[in-house]
């Protein structure tokens, strides 16, 4: 059995509990097994918090990273976000020995200490290298007669050292593939969708970001965006309600990928607690259902 230790960050378990229960019901069915991580802070997050103080956004993720030694498996993030601060600040701690003895000598006093000794893998690089697709095809029991719209997120294109940048966004693309989803290309997948620039100007980050993804959505004749990242899931839920404000009406159902596997893995939408949603996901998967 595949095991892993889960970290969920700050948005899933707060406000989106469906990702949480989707992942958990899919990688059971993988037989697979979450592993929580007791005590875990914010990650922080890896663009605000690294901006403001370095240090800070450094020591908090070097102490998340220690919990995970503890566990000693591998650290699996469910959110984009979570993914790049671990990840990034594993990379500094490990290429800067000045800084990594600075931050040990704060997590001394809290009784932490980072070793780098375990890796961090989105939930994307376990299911599709770890599990393995050829395993997820074996688990399909619902084939998803949908045409998707892919929304990766900028994070899920950080490369590690001398890796393609596409590695991680085609993994995805393969693993929604897997459910009998129709992917379909719009031109304009590896463009932000916004959401930071949202706390400083609503309308450029709505008209100037979101929408032009929107637009070519909707020429692509999607049906729906799949995305794996708490960040941009509000940016298009909430940001597809606020765009009326501008005269712009779009209702794509924005559904997580450990969503829309779990119901081709035949688990009942029911059972997902969908309506925490603020875009028609519970609508498309009862659809979904029944086709």
């Amino acid at each position: 059995m595949k095991r892993f230790t889960l970290f969920l960050g700050c948005q899933i378990p707060l406000r989106m509990a469906s990702v949480e229960i989707a992942a958990r019901k899919l990688f059971g069915r993988l037989h697979a097994e979450l592993v929580d991580l007791e005590g875990y802070s914010c990650c922080p997050d890896p663009v605000v918090s690294r901006t403001m103080d370095r240090k800070m956004w450094l020591t908090l993720a070097a102490r998340n990273l220690s919990l995970a030694e503890g566990v000693g498996l591998d650290v699996v993030p469910l959110c984009n976000g979570c993914y790049e601060t671990l990840t990034e600040a594993d990379a500094v701690l490990r290429r800067e020995p000045e800084t990594r003895r600075e931050i040990g000598e704060i997590l001394l006093r809290f009784g932490r200490k980072y070793g780098g000794g375990v890796r961090v893998r989105h939930f994307v690089e376990a299911l599709h290298e770890d599990v393995g697709i050829d395993v997820i095809k074996e688990k399909v029991e619902k084939t998803l007669k949908v045409r998707a719209a892919l929304h990766y997120g900028c994070h899920l294109f950080r490369p590690e050292e001398g890796e393609d940048t596409w590695r991680k966004p085609n993994m995805m693309k393969e693993l929604v593939r897997a459910t009998g989803a129709d992917v379909v290309n719009y031109g304009v997948e590896h463009l932000c969708c916004g959401f930071p620039s949202m706390h400083a100007d609503e309308a450029f980050s709505l008209k100037s970001m979101l929408l032009p993804k929107l637009e070519e959505m909707d020429r692509a004749k999607a049906e729906c965006v799949v995305v794996v990242c708490p960040a941009c899931t509000i940016q298009f839920e909430t940001g597809q309600a606020l765009l009326r404000r501008y005269g712009f009406r779009y209702e794509f159902p924005c559904i997580y990928l450990s969503e829309l596997l779990a119901l081709a893995f035949g688990v009942p939408s029911a059972e997902l607690g969908l309506d925490f949603h603020r875009s028609p996901v519970q609508q498309l998967a009862q659809r979904l259902e029944g086709n």
